[in-house]
């Protein structure tokens, strides 16, 4: 049959030289006689030359169907294979085998390591995502909020490493959310990120705004973390190499909190007024359509600044500070209808524990004060565009100074698509002296790539 194929080849080859010289035989108009009756006996030339071949292919081809029935026949006739052979054959199969798995298993990281990398390499991933949200309060009243405009930039920067940055803009102006660079092969299955990113503490903090299930972020986390989890530091993370999935993050930072006022980042500090930080996290499946993500955190501060009543006078004798974290989020996502159902519960508890300094560096008055808050959302997936959820969340201030708040947030989702989402919310919020319901629409698209985009995890 290659025989064959080779025959068809040479004659379409032939048909293809004639189609390629018409033009060439026009063009000879204006040469002399000569000159073309030369040009027309080489393309003669040619196409016997082209007729041999094809004779010599056919005679080989019907040398071979006589033969193919006596080889058949030989190879019938032929002794089988002693079970010495065989065990020889099976025993070089598998040095074979062998050979080829170390090889791999060498090779692997690397290949893995050039296809993250050279792709984007010299053309990083751009995005944009914009977030606008119409808000009404009773007592502040109704405003147009521009939320953000958020550009985000991400490349491989060699076969090693990777890098991206976040650059923000709001009505406070422009500021870079997230600038880190992450390792991609390090061994033991270990992964190095340096720069300012989102710490890894509990779940929701590490969503920017625009990425959280509802429109505003949950009273404890503002009270408690600071807002965004945004950090200046270094995070190693580690896969743990088990049939359960388990990974361990440890990190250490100037501080946690984008809004967390107890640090300057432009100000050094001793190593006893950073923040610690270790999180194991574990992923469980139930079955095809049930799982549980559980992660605790523990951030520690062995010596938190501190600050005088007005705010103007660091104190010292500074104390330390434990902050724990238990997030835990539930998913229904059935394999059969997962781009149109599904459920997901959601629900993080924190707990911290800190001294306070009322009183002055000459006359220090301390206080420990323990306070705990959290939340927890339900958000159902009823079709491919439809999400409605609710939302309750419960927070004591840190210095248990005034009242508890909590606040009661049902909420709808809508997916026009995977890149522009619709969001309605209405809020009871109780809080002291503080009593009202907000109505939000919120209105967010993603343009080109983005290192998060709108993601759920």
């Amino acid at each position: 049959m290659g025989s064959i194929l080779g025959t068809r080849r040479l004659m379409a080859a032939a048909l293809a030289v004639a189609v390629v010289m018409a033009p060439s035989a026009l063009r000879v108009a204006a040469q002399t006689t000569d000159e073309l009756q030369r040009e027309l006996k080489a393309m003669q030339a040619q196409l016997d030359e082209l007729q041999e071949k094809m004779k010599k292919q056919e005679e080989l081809i019907d040398k071979l169907s006589k033969q193919r029935p006596a080889a058949a026949a030989a190879a019938a006739l032929a002794p089988a294979p002693t079970a010495e052979a065989a065990a020889e054959d099976k025993k070089e199969q598998r040095i074979e085998e062998r050979v080829t798995e170390n090889v791999m298993q060498k090779v692997q990281p690397s290949l893995a390591a050039a296809n993250r990398t050279f792709p984007s390499q010299f053309n990083p991933a751009i995005g944009l995502i914009l977030d606008n949200v119409l808000a009404y309060r009773e007592i502040e009243r109704a405003n147009f909020e521009f939320r953000s405009a958020e550009i985000g930039i991400s490349a491989s920067v060699d076969p090693y490493a990777r890098g991206y940055a976040i650059f923000n803009g709001t009505n406070d102006g422009v500021e870079v959310e997230e600038a880190a660079i992450v390792t991609t092969a390090l061994p033991y299955n270990l992964t190095l990120k340096g720069g300012r990113f989102f710490a890894d503490i509990g779940r929701l903090s590490k969503f920017h705004d625009h990425d959280l299930p509802f429109v505003d972020r949950p009273l404890v986390l503002d009270e408690f973390v600071g807002g965004e989890s945004q950090a200046d530091g270094l995070e190693l993370n580690y896969l743990a190499p088990l049939d359960q999935y388990v990974t361990v993050t440890a990190g250490a930072y100037n501080k946690i909190g984008a809004e967390n006022p107890t640090v300057n980042n432009d100000v050094g500090r001793n190593f006893n007024q950073f923040t610690y930080l270790v999180k194991p996290a574990t992923f469980i499946p139930i079955n095809d359509s049930n799982s549980v993500d559980v992660g605790l955190t523990w951030a520690y501060t062995p010596k938190i600044n501190s600050f005088s009543a007005d705010g103007m006078e660091e104190l010292r004798n500074s104390k330390p500070r434990n902050l724990a974290d238990l997030d835990i989020t539930y998913r229904y996502i059935p394999l059969s209808q997962s781009s149109y159902r599904g459920l997901t519960w959601g629900t993080e508890v924190l707990y911290n524990d800190q001294t306070f300094n009322d009183g002055t560096n000459e006359a220090p008055v301390f206080k420990g004060t323990e306070a705990w808050g959290m939340y927890s959302y339900v958000e159902g997936k009823l079709t491919r565009v439809f999400y409605p959820g609710f939302l309750f969340d419960y927070t004591q201030a840190i210095q248990r100074e005034q009242g508890n708040s909590k606040r009661y947030s049902p909420f709808l989702t809508i997916w026009a698509s995977e890149f522009q989402r619709i969001r309605f919310q209405y809020s009871y919020l109780d809080a002291p002296a503080q009593h009202e319901s907000e109505f939000f629409a919120q209105w967010t698209v993603l343009l080109g790539s983005h290192v998060h985009g709108f993601r759920d995890r």
